[in-house]
């Protein structure tokens, strides 16, 4: 069943007025602020909502939140293990995912089986193309940045999210440079 809240409206009490003045500005000005704000209300939960079922069967993890933290796991380049504790105990991760009244597990906790479930969906439906797209294009209105007079050669940005796994990306790094040193330093290799 599809669990996802509305993540474009604010609540009527604000529920991190437990920090003080200075520590507010901090989160809201951080990488955190910059993600609830532009990013996480620009995720394309729709396309990943039509692979779950509307009303039967255990309500999925809430689906703004999953797709961001795998979007903050690539980011911070963590492992499935890290990103479980960091989405469990960090504030600056609850902030950014919009978790901000419950303090249960269903909200602030994700087990790695669930993660690599979520992941895996969106691989396997090749949606992590529409999730750079719509986050790329979203930070670029927010940042005022004028594509049109960039360079043709320069736009080779492309998500890894799905290509490679940090072992194949590992390996093919480490292959292209053992190739490289025998061709170049025979002695060497």
């Amino acid at each position: 069943m599809v669990s996802s809240k509305d993540h474009k409206t604010d609540y009527l009490f604000d529920f991190w007025s437990f920090l003080g003045p200075k520590r507010r500005k901090l989160l809201t000005e951080s990488w955190a602020g910059l993600f609830r704000e532009h990013v996480l209300p620009q995720l394309p939960v729709n396309k990943l909502a039509a692979y779950f079922c509307p009303n039967f069967g255990r309500p999925s993890k809430e689906l703004y939140s999953a797709i961001g933290v795998l979007i903050l796991q690539q980011m911070h380049d963590y492992s499935d293990d890290e990103t479980v504790a960091q989405l469990a105990f960090n504030q600056q991760w609850h902030y950014a995912l919009h978790i901000d009244q419950e303090e249960s597990d269903a909200a602030k906790y994700m087990c790695p089986k669930t993660l690599w479930n979520f992941r895996d969906k969106v691989t396997a439906n090749r949606l992590e193309a529409d999730i750079f797209d719509a986050v790329t294009d979203k930070l670029a209105n927010a940042f005022a940045v004028n594509t049109d007079k960039q360079r043709a050669d320069s736009v080779h940005i492309k998500s890894n999210m799905r290509r490679l796994s940090r072992i194949s990306l590992f390996s093919r790094v480490l292959h292209s440079f053992l190739v490289n040193l025998k061709r170049q330093h025979k002695a060497l290799f």
